[in-house]
């Protein structure tokens, strides 16, 4: 189990990943902005990789390849909505025949009156 200092640790140094945004952030400068040594930020790092929360990627900078962090966002944190009113009243979800539905086959969609009825009323 892990303690309660690496844990806020991890989430300070994924705080500020996070915070360098699309530029990302070096390890070493992120140790040097956090006053860690970099045995002991490598070992947390590891461990947001291993948590998918953060990944490592090599970029071009002033000419000179250089290894940066950058967080992984994640859905819950860019806040999508999605209503589902729309599509919960299509008949296809209540058929007997769903199973046995499809293009070029007796039973498609092309050819159902339900469907259609339904296309025709929301229009």
């Amino acid at each position: 189990m892990e303690s309660k200092v690496s844990i806020e640790k991890e989430d300070l140094i994924h705080k500020k990943i996070l915070e360098s945004g699309e530029d990302g952030i070096s390890q070493q400068e992120l140790a040097k902005k956090l006053g860690l040594s970099t045995r002991e930020l490598a070992t947390v790092i590891k461990k947001l990789i291993d948590k998918k929360m953060i990944s490592k990627k090599a970029v071009r900078e002033n000419g000179k390849s250089v290894i940066k962090l950058f967080a992984i966002r994640t859905v819950q944190e860019s806040d999508i909505y999605i209503n589902l009113e729309s599509i919960e009243k299509i008949p296809c979800f209540s058929c007997k025949l769903l199973s046995k539905c499809g293009n070029g086959i007796h039973v498609n969609p092309s050819s159902c009156t339900k469907l259609s009825s339904w296309i025709l009323s929301i229009s």
